[in-house]
């Protein structure tokens, strides 16, 4: 749908508007004491390509698990040399990946929730219509643009919001962040060039100078100070000018200090990394978003070891090694780990497995009340699967979504007409513990 004149205004004001705030010093939005609590802080990690949730929360008890994938199937015990599940100790239906030893260990402390045939209302399988529903939780509504984070952000936003009150530390913000909220996508390693690029382009190193270097002088043809479009231009300058100050102190904020943790060496490792030094700056983080692409597996998944097994010991050691980072601030930090949908039951026939529809979420950190499986579970036979062939969905992922805002952030999206078309019914999950707001 083409923007209008009325939105482009009215964007451009939003983005002004958030670029000047946040700019309290911390001592003052905390108090001296440091008794205020600092805010929980939602990780919202994206699987990209639908990752397949019978290799990752496995059901070794169902025969027909192993009989429809005879070379993917993750054993129920070791076998030689190959690993088989990790068995939970209070579930006797699910084990874990082997491949997932950190967050077996995190799961039976407490910290990790694993919630079974979670998915989207509509149909689809393609990762196009399905990352689009679930990031702008509106399933089969194609008017809706603006991510359902973007929008919890837009609804609650306050004259006290910090300026990196949510952020994506990659170079393209994901869906569920884009809105007339500002947030700040960061370029990873290419920050410290994008902003020599913009102090070349505009001969300056500040804000200041870079506002005064683009304003027109007058007479120069553009435009009287009441002129809307002269007044807009300026806007759009001022926010850019804002975005490049608040990535030299984002960059600042995540490659300053150090810690005895060790993290993988891997791009989710670093972004994760970034994410724990601006909770430990005292920021007031909010929401953060990151990718973790390549979850596609139609050929040579693997079980035990392969292809998928690599990208979930990446998955496991990065999110360990980031509430090990945190220390006691992991109490107020949850991350929720999704893909847009499930894959087949049945391997194909090039040792993989093909878009499905019901999935999965692993809710983890201090707020979740983990050590159990949630969601409802009705077995692998084909009477009770999705056309035949796919796990269904029982639980839609908006529910998850309203209780991960409510029990964080305190806020109630069923009171809040929050997601189009959506009227929950059904009783919460209890995955989440009531935080409150800070």
């Amino acid at each position: 749908m083409a923007t209008t004149r009325r939105q482009f205004m009215k964007s451009s004001s939003a983005m002004l508007g958030a670029a000047g705030l946040g700019t309290m010093p911390t001592q003052l939005l905390y108090g001296d004491s440091g008794s205020t609590p600092p805010p929980c802080t939602l990780v919202a990690l994206y699987l990209r390509g639908g990752a397949d949730p019978l290799n990752i929360i496995v059901p070794y008890r169902e025969k027909r698990y192993y009989d429809v994938r005879p070379t993917i199937a993750i054993p129920p015990e070791r076998r030689g040399d190959t690993a088989g599940v990790i068995r939970l100790s209070n579930d006797k239906r699910f084990g874990f990946h082997p491949a997932l030893r950190e967050l077996a260990v995190m799961y039976e402390s407490g910290l990790v929730a694993p919630i079974v045939n979670v998915g989207s209302t509509h149909p689809t399988r393609s990762h196009f219509d399905a990352q689009d529903f679930m990031e702008r939780a509106a399933p089969g509504i194609k008017t809706i643009n603006e991510g359902w984070l973007n929008r919890y952000l837009g609804v609650t936003r306050t004259d006290g919001d910090s300026e990196l009150r949510a952020i994506s530390l990659q170079a393209v913000l994901p869906r569920s962040l884009r809105g007339q909220y500002p947030v700040l996508a960061v370029p990873e390693e290419g920050a410290n060039h994008a902003m020599g690029v913009f102090g070349t382009l505009y001969g300056c190193d500040s804000e200041k100078e870079a506002i005064s270097q683009m304003q027109e002088p007058p007479g120069s043809g553009g435009g009287s100070p009441s002129d809307p479009e002269a007044a807009t231009r300026q806007k759009i300058v001022e926010a850019g000018a804002h975005s490049i100050r608040k990535l030299r102190r984002l960059n600042s904020i995540i490659h300053q200090g150090s810690s005895s943790v060790v993290y993988p060496k891997s791009r989710l490792a670093s972004q994760l990394r970034g994410v724990a030094r601006l909770i430990q700056a005292n920021e007031r983080l909010e929401i953060a978003a990151i990718d973790y692409n390549g979850w596609d597996h139609h050929a040579y998944q693997g079980g035990s070891m392969g292809t998928m097994a690599e990208m979930l010991r990446n998955l496991s050691g990065s999110i360990k090694a980031f509430f090990d980072d945190l220390g006691p601030r992991r109490d107020r930090v949850v991350v929720l780990a999704m893909t847009e949908f499930g894959r087949t039951v049945k391997e194909n026939g090039t040792n993989g497995s093909d878009h499905g529809h019901g999935g999965f979420l692993l809710a983890i950190g201090g707020p979740v009340v983990g050590g159990k499986v949630y969601g409802k579970w009705t077995g692998l036979d084909r009477a009770v699967l999705n056309e035949g062939r796919d796990m269904p969905v029982y639980t839609d992922f908006r529910s998850a979504f309203a209780e991960t805002l409510s029990g964080l952030f305190g806020f109630r999206a069923d009171q809040n007409e929050f997601f189009p078309e959506f009227k929950s019914e059904a009783k919460s999950l209890g995955f989440i513990r009531q935080m409150g707001s800070a």
